[in-house]
């Protein structure tokens, strides 16, 4: 009598396989998703130096920094021509990465005139204005907006 050659795999050799990819998974999965988030927030920091960097130039070719009442600030998005585009391609809520609730996204516009620990953070990038123009900062936030990234101070 032949005897048939199997050459498969077992049942219990698939399971070995199937449980250490399963674990391999298990570490991998979470460190791609911190290592995104992370990303998200880098480009977000990189969003707020190139806002301070527009600010400071407008600053430098008109002598003042805009004025609180100068830009205006709906849904997240800032307009104005003094600013845009002049010296900043555009400032609205696709710019952002991070995802907090849809109405944080983008930017936001508060009162510098009280010092930067009276500003409320409404949105994930808060450009801090005084009335009379001497002074303009940015803060970058986390998504929860508790967490300050970066400051131009």
């Amino acid at each position: 009598m032949s005897r048939k050659n199997d050459s498969g795999f077992t049942l219990l050799e698939i399971m070995l396989v199937v449980v250490i990819l399963s674990m391999l998974a298990a570490v991998a999965v979470p460190r791609l998703a911190a290592s995104s988030q992370t990303a998200r927030e880098k480009a977000d920091i990189t969003s707020g130096r190139e806002v301070k960097s527009a600010l400071d130039r407008y600053q430098v070719e008109n002598g003042i920094y805009p004025r609180i009442g100068e830009l205006q600030e709906s849904n997240g998005s800032i307009t104005g021509s003094i600013l845009i585009p002049g010296y900043i391609r555009k400032l609205d809520s696709q710019v952002t990465q991070q995802n907090p609730p849809v109405e944080k996204r983008g930017f936001g516009i508060a009162d510098l005139t009280n010092g930067t620990e009276n500003a409320e953070s409404r949105h994930l990038i808060m450009i801090l204005l005084t009335t009379d123009g001497s002074s303009a900062e940015v803060k970058v936030y986390d998504q929860t907006l508790t967490k300050v990234l970066w400051s131009s101070i």
